[in-house]
């Protein structure tokens, strides 16, 4: 049996399937299409690129200090992020990177994670810890 990558015009992967090719054919909704999805990969490593499944890229987001103080006015800059990119905030807020990179600064002691995806890359996450004001 061979495994085809659901996807949509951006080339994400909605879900593989398992099954012959006629039956994977029918598997589609909307504009969605079907492309052959290659051993060894699946849909959180592959995209879909030129109606072929390749494998996604790395994206190194960096920031030069993963700890900063919790009194709103330490900043944490989160950089090396490819434009187009989606950033999960850690309230649940959800932006699109367009210059490269995001700050970050808070008056609540925790541990802040934020998501980074997008079609082409592989999800990445950072994790900030804020620690309390002395």
């Amino acid at each position: 049996m061979s495994q085809w990558a659901i996807y949509t015009s951006s080339g994400r992967i909605d879900r593989v399937y398992s099954g012959m090719e006629a039956e994977a054919l029918i598997q589609p909704q909307g504009s969605e299409q079907v492309a052959v999805m290659p051993d060894g990969l699946d849909d959180s490593t592959a995209y879909v690129s030129g109606g072929q499944a390749v494998p996604k890229q790395s994206m190194s987001p960096q920031t030069a200090n993963s700890q900063i103080t919790a009194d709103g006015a330490d900043e944490c800059v989160i950089g090396n992020i490819p434009p187009g990119v989606t950033v999960e905030w850690p309230d649940g807020q959800t932006d699109i990177v367009t210059d490269g990179e995001i700050r970050f600064s808070v008056d609540l002691p925790g541990t802040y994670t934020f998501q980074f995806t997008a079609v082409p890359y592989l999800d990445q996450e950072v994790v900030i810890e804020a620690i309390a004001a002395t």
